[in-house]
């Protein structure tokens, strides 16, 4: 018998009320190498509530019965769902890189993201990259800063380029944010100088290091692949969008011939400045900074320089494999306290490194 975990957002039976919780518990037992598995596409089944049937979506976790989780939980009986399963994987070896110009404001945040989940990160600095601390992790985490992502080159130098080019390259995996997803783009022709990105994928940003164009505020993001494992128990149907805090993030252009995956666009500019809608940011300090910003984004610069444009992508180098995101999942959702347990953009990031781990075997 299999305790099944819903993990749904919706007003349903099947709704979960702590996936914070519930996830670091996950997390626990992946840690422990304990067999944890998640439901890959929608299935019915026999329940002791519903003995005529009842729905699982893709995103809930299924656990063996002597697991124990959140009381949430649906006992499944007489069914074999096992076709309809994949085994859940989580890679232990996590580097979070803090290194010269990596800004705090953007750091914190993803401190609390790991705490919240469990997750057990190293901070690496640019000198442990230089000296190929790289070998001994799976996954790297580049966050944001206060610049587009060359300031890193200041820290990092062509060998700590180099190191990060090798480790995806030979099968490592990258997880970017703002400048940290600017980072790992194709220098085009009289925008930047070439040494100060990686050039690792076809993909650029056609304005180059002008972050300043765009501006910080409030937008939302649309998902263009609604099944993608990045957007499980965020994503309901299609079409389906997310609120996030954007601060002048690249805008993605795919090269021509790329093979690159893109998972959510820039959908609607909602709010920046003095422009901001009835809510209390009271509870979300980075969200009120974002609407302080001396650099407001406006609708006219969300349609010249975002709208429609790739806000989350994924893309391989080598045999290694990156999810990149333009605005901020790690700063929470917009108006409400980025450390509450249900924050949906927290859920996006853990989506994020367990499709990067990869199925369990």
């Amino acid at each position: 018998m299999y305790k099944i975990l819903p993990m749904t957002r919706l007003g349903l039976e099947t709704i979960q009320r702590n996936r914070s919780k519930v996830i670091k518990q996950v997390n626990e037992l992946l840690y422990s190498d304990q067999h944890v598995y998640r439901v890959e596409e929608k299935v019915r089944c026999t329940t002791e509530k519903f003995p005529e049937g009842h729905l699982l979506f893709p995103g809930s976790i299924v656990v063996s019965s002597d697991t124990l989780l959140e009381k949430c939980q649906t006992d499944l009986t007489g069914e074999d769902i096992s076709s309809s399963l994949s085994r859940l994987n989580l890679m232990k070896k996590i580097a979070f890189l803090d290194g010269l110009n990596c800004g705090s404001f953007c750091s914190d945040p993803f401190y609390l993201f790991f705490q919240t989940f469990g997750l057990k990160v190293d901070r690496i600095s640019d000198l442990d990259i230089r000296n190929g601390i790289l070998n001994e992790y799976e996954l790297l985490i580049v966050p944001g800063g206060p610049d587009a992502g060359e300031s890193y080159y200041e820290g990092l130098g062509e060998k700590g380029y180099e190191e990060i080019r090798g480790f995806v390259s030979r099968g490592g995996k990258y997880l970017g944010s703002c400048a940290g997803s600017y980072f790992p783009l194709t220098a085009e022709p009289n925008t930047v100088p070439s040494d100060v990105w990686l050039n690792m994928i076809p993909a650029t940003d056609l304005h180059g290091l002008d972050y300043w164009r765009t501006g910080t505020g409030f937008v939302r993001v649309e998902f263009e692949d609604v099944m993608h494992p990045v957007a499980l128990n965020v994503a309901m149907g299609n079409p389906s969008t997310i609120d996030m805090i954007y601060w002048e993030g690249p805008a993605f252009e795919l090269l021509e011939g790329a093979d690159i995956h893109v998972i959510a666009r820039y959908k609607d500019f909602i709010a920046s400045g003095k422009s901001l809608p009835s809510w209390s940011l009271e509870n979300n300090e980075i969200a009120e900074n974002a609407m302080k910003w001396a650099n407001p984004l406006t609708t006219e610069r969300f349609d010249d320089h975002l709208k429609g444009y790739p806000a989350i992508i994924e893309a391989k180098y080598g045999e290694g494999h990156m999810v990149l995101f333009s605005p901020h999942a790690e700063f929470g959702t917009c108006g409400t306290d980025h450390s509450m347990e249900e924050n949906p953009n927290f859920l996006l990031l853990m989506n994020s490194i367990y499709y990067l781990s990869g199925r369990g075997e």
